[in-house]
């Protein structure tokens, strides 16, 4: 893997402990953002096109940087440049609970954010049941622009992420238990169905489906396809009657593929007779789809499993037959959490591991990080275990030299993790293509601080989100109880040439714009190098869907202002390096959701 200096800016916390002595650090700069109550970071974050970030949470404070509280629990967004400066924090609600779960920007610099609400005054109007679905379209200076609430009588929940289609709409999707209002695609009388409704760009519904049976259904995850239609992705379902076939027992995973109009196409339960719970999922060029999740099954779909739970991946061909399925896992608890596409078309694996056999050597103890590379037809190539002797949780995402990024958060001082500071730190970490750790970072104050990957920015710079609890440390400014915390690192390897004549410039051949800032935005790396740069991107009939002559300037996924479905793509790149070297490339970009 090619090592280079990069920037790191984190959403919450950061030290700088000891690390490797080829790696040194500097921090340029810190900032929290709260008030002197609870502020909580949701899964809400999104670059925007000045180069700054929208995050939202939700908020009790009305003092330091939160004004305008209207009572409970607002939703807090709050607009950051790109040193990490609020330019404007906006609390959205009523008198009631809300919470922000999503955010958009559009093309104009309007932002669109989707949560929670109980309320029916302040900010919002048209909530009917317990609780809605709430959107909110705001100006790029955080003006509320208009608002609208979804759902019936009974409750709704939305589920991240709020999501663009190609026309210009949106997709949104969560758990509702109502059978009036705006749920009219009614699938009879169930526990919890889940609920997806496709908006028009002025918010409007133009059609909605429930998915489920008479038992609770939740659902993770909405994917566009490549025939207009989407993939919907299910942590479980507990159903088998109404559309839910074939339940294996207990909580099986569930996939349903519908088409332009939220119609099924076809459905699989995926199981054994236990339990089963999904976590992500990809839709591969070819269609195929491939899910993770963890299974304690012995019988059905799963064929071994080496005790408790094992990670359980799966393929599942674009008209929904299952081609495979794989365990992965020692005698203890494994858990799964996270999936990558792998250039050779493999997977990337995130899980949490508690034992140390079978499949999982290294252990340190505890739980621990647990990073599985498998090739194309889930055959385990290489593992890896990071961690101490307490306990560690994290996410994975790759970046841009080809390498990949761990965060999470642990309560250890040993093992892999060096700089601890006390309770739970943020650990950040980068390992090569191979799964060797390259460097590693121990992130916080004395009490607790998390965080979750976002970005990674066209410089290199990496991006967290979370929150900080902590007043010491590297953390200094914070408002009282909770706040978010923004960090900004430059972390500098010495061992990467500081001559331009061998900087590497480095293609990406993959990328997924779906707005959630991992690896949302097609860059081309080692830009620092070129003095001029023309980059073309075709699609398979040859039309130049992108074309760009500044450096920075990344590929967002669109073509005349429409998002593409998912594809592979032909980029032409001819530079001159600052050296005066003419270099030409050519090759694939795979669009993936």
């Amino acid at each position: 893997m090619r090592r280079r200096r990069m920037t790191v800016a984190v959403l919450l916390g950061l030290s700088l402990g000891a690390v490797s002595a080829q790696v040194t650090t500097q921090m340029e700069w810190q900032r929290c953002i709260g008030g002197s109550g609870f502020d909580d970071p949701g899964p809400g974050f999104t670059r925007t096109d000045d180069g700054g970030f929208v995050v939202v949470g939700w908020s009790d404070s009305n003092d330091g940087d939160v004004t305008g509280d209207h009572g409970s629990l607002d939703i807090l967004v709050t607009k950051l440049d790109a040193n990490g400066s609020a330019q404007w924090s906006r609390a959205l609600g009523g008198s009631e609970a809300e919470f922000g779960v999503s955010c958009i920007e559009a093309s104009d610099g309007s932002l669109y954010v989707m949560g929670n609400t109980g309320s029916v005054d302040g900010d919002v109007t048209g909530t009917l049941g317990l609780q809605g679905i709430w959107v909110v379209k705001l100006s790029a200076q955080g003006t509320l622009l208009w608002q609208r609430t979804y759902g019936g009588t009974g409750s709704e929940n939305a589920v991240p992420q709020l999501r663009r289609t190609p026309d210009g709409g949106f997709m949104l999707h969560g758990l509702t238990t109502s059978d009036d209002g705006d749920v009219t695609d009614l699938n009879g009388p169930g526990e919890q169905d889940h609920w997806i409704v496709k908006l028009d760009a002025a918010g409007d519904i133009e059609w909605n489906r429930t998915l489920g049976g008479s038992g609770a259904e939740y659902g993770i995850n909405v994917i566009p396809t490549t025939d207009g239609g989407y993939i919907v992705n299910f942590a479980y379902t507990r159903s088998n009657d109404g559309d839910v076939v074939n339940n294996h027992g207990e909580d099986d995973l569930w996939l349903v593929k519908l088409n332009v109009t939220g119609a099924i196409v076809w459905s699989l339960t995926l199981g054994g007779s236990d339990f089963e719970l999904g976590m992500d999922a990809v839709v591969l060029p070819d269609g195929d789809i491939v899910i993770l999740g963890h299974t304690k099954s012995t019988d059905g779909d799963v064929q071994e499993n080496q005790g408790n739970y094992d990670v359980l991946l799966a393929r599942v061909s674009s008209g929904g037959t299952l081609l495979w399925t794989r365990t992965y896992g020692g005698s203890q608890n494994e858990t799964a959490s996270d999936l990558l596409t792998t250039a050779d078309g493999g997977f990337l694996v995130m899980a949490s591991a508690n034992s140390n056999d079978g499949d999982v050597t290294g252990a340190h103890g505890g739980q621990d990080m647990w990073v599985l590379k498998v090739n194309g037809n889930g055959d385990l190539l290489w593992q890896r275990a990071f961690g101490g002797s307490a306990f560690e949780l994290g996410i994975l995402a790759q970046t841009t030299d080809a390498g990949y990024l761990l965060c999470g958060s642990t309560f250890s001082g040993d093992g892999n993790i060096e700089g601890h500071h006390g309770q739970r730190d943020l650990w950040l970490a980068q390992i090569n293509e191979q799964g060797d750790l390259v460097w590693q970072r121990c992130l916080g104050g004395s009490s607790e601080d998390q965080g979750w990957l976002r970005a990674e920015l066209e410089d290199g710079s990496l991006v967290s989100f979370g929150y900080t609890e902590s007043n010491d440390g590297d953390v200094s400014g914070n408002h009282g109880g909770r706040d978010l915390w923004v960090v900004k690192l430059r972390v500098d390897d010495p061992e990467r040439p500081a001559e331009p004549l061998d900087c590497a410039i480095f293609v990406p051949n993959a990328f997924s714009p779906d707005a959630s800032s991992k690896n949302d935005r097609h860059c081309v790396n080692g830009t620092e190098c070129m003095s001029t740069m023309t980059l073309s991107i075709y699609d398979r009939w040859g039309n130049r869907v992108f074309e760009s002559t500044d450096p920075r300037t990344c590929w967002d996924g669109q073509y005349k202002g429409q998002l593409l479905d998912p594809a592979v793509f032909v980029y032409h790149l001819s530079a001159i390096l600052t050296n005066g070297e003419t270099v030409e490339r050519q090759g694939n970009i795979t669009l993936v959701r």
